[in-house]
């Protein structure tokens, strides 16, 4: 949010709007003033994202777990038409988050069992070639690139 990429992917075939920050604190306050004292979900990171000028590609599976995110999204989608896309794959499997400067990539949904329940893998680098060759599969894959 300090420094947001110009472009984020994430890749997850079963995604939920989980709880991502714990702002019960305040502690991100100076961040994001309007966040309200309490854990702060992923819709909500969106959403400052896409304030930020951010563009965002989301790619799930086809699976109805996905559905009521995908409806949760409708409001950002009429907002944000030109800086966010949701895309739906039967065959989706891959997982990763790829933004200007890093790649997460694992086994890990961003589902509330993929981060807090489930023992995942995780792989995370800001190695310019690595993260390049990650955003190009993406671009290819999904499109998005500013």
């Amino acid at each position: 949010l300090i420094h947001p990429s110009r472009c984020l992917w994430i890749s997850s075939p079963w995604i939920s709007d989980i709880e991502m920050i714990d702002n019960r604190a305040r502690q991100f306050g100076s961040l994001c003033p309007d966040w309200p004292a309490t854990r702060i979900r992923l819709m909500q990171v969106l959403e400052a994202l896409l304030e930020r000028g951010a563009q965002i590609a989301i790619a799930v599976n086809d699976s109805s777990h996905n559905d009521e995110f995908v409806s949760r999204l409708e409001p950002l989608l009429r907002i944000y038409a030109s800086n966010l896309r949701i895309m739906r794959s039967p065959e989706l499997h891959e997982k990763g988050i790829v933004g200007d400067w890093f790649s997460l990539t694992g086994s890990m949904n961003l589902t509330f069992n993929g981060v807090y329940v489930n023992q995942e893998h995780l792989s995370y680098t800001c190695n310019p070639e690595r993260v390049a060759e990650r955003r190009l599969g993406f671009l290819h894959r999904w499109g998005m690139d500013t």
